[in-house]
């Protein structure tokens, strides 16, 4: 796909024989038509497919957390295709057709703020679950007033619980209630770390942390 440097040269949009004129983010770009496939259904075909279908199903549900989390690197991409690229290369395990979601692997943030060496998510009592992390940091770019995000996800239901202000780096961990409705079910964890200087800003890769996988377990 090429791009138009030059916007005076002419103002088009859309098909011109066998090149298709779009624009993305403010750029214009010259791309030619697929050609036909004679053999659309290889195995590399089909795995592809099925990776990116998988990563799909994992992002959508969390699309409101994914667009701040992976904010810091939507430059010329939106935040949700740059998730999309990064955990289609991390975050799945496996060959065609045994392949899998590595949750350990996975991120629904990325950023340079320092996050956490290990978190975990636990039972605490009825309806409720305890996320806990190590909060101490060698680097001088984390604080303790550094501010917890926390998502809760249901892969087999959908349901998805996240907070943008659920304590702060210094407090260790946090309790969150979950509905009664989801009980019986799996649920997985994350823990981010955000800046107090990301409050009122657009989000840069400095304001946060990569995600730490908080582990999972049956909600009762």
């Amino acid at each position: 796909m090429a791009r138009l440097i030059s916007g005076k040269l002419l103002k088009v949009s859309g098909r011109i024989g066998d090149v298709v004129v779009c624009k993305r983010y403010g750029k214009t770009y010259l791309r030619s038509l697929p050609e036909k496939v004679n053999h659309p259904n290889t195995e590399k075909q089909l795995a592809q497919r099925m990776r990116f279908a998988m990563i799909q199903q994992f992002l959508r549900p969390i699309l409101p957390f994914i667009k701040v989390g992976f904010g810091g690197l939507a430059v010329g991409r939106s935040a949700y295709n740059a998730a999309v690229s990064y955990n289609l290369q991390f975050a799945l395990k496996g060959d065609y057709p045994d392949i899998a979601l590595d949750y350990v692997n996975s991120r629904v943030s990325r950023g340079n703020l320092p996050g956490t060496k290990s978190a975990s998510l636990l039972r605490d009592g009825e309806n409720a679950v305890c996320v806990k992390w190590e909060c101490k940091s060698k680097s001088r770019k984390a604080n303790g007033d550094d501010v917890v995000a926390v998502l809760l996800f249901f892969p087999s239901t959908g349901y998805c619980y996240w907070s943008w202000d659920a304590g702060k780096r210094s407090d260790g961990m946090v309790t969150i209630k979950l509905p009664d409705e989801q009980k019986g079910n799996t649920v997985t964890g994350y823990l981010s770390f955000i800046t107090q200087e990301f409050i009122g800003a657009k989000m840069k890769v400095e304001h946060i942390s990569d995600s730490c996988w908080c582990g999972e377990l049956v909600f009762h």
